[in-house]
């Protein structure tokens, strides 16, 4: 069972790479960093990021500019 980190995106690994200090950014990359180098290197596996889907932004009136 994983629990906490980033864990290893291949499925069947069970490998994951613990952030002690989660609001640092430095600690945050370095885990990420780790998790895809063990993905290269234990499983030839190279991610790659999904394109991002449009967001839905309702329609909105134009504001009114007061008359002077």
């Amino acid at each position: 069972m994983r629990v906490g980190g980033f864990p290893c995106r291949r499925l069947g690994c069970e490998r994951t790479f613990q952030v002690v200090d989660q609001r640092s950014m430095d600690a945050l990359m370095a885990g990420s960093r780790a998790r895809a180098e063990h993905e290269v290197s234990a499983h030839d596996y190279h991610h790659v990021s999904p394109a991002p889907e449009p967001s839905f932004a309702p329609y909105q009136r134009a504001k009114r500019q007061p008359s002077a």
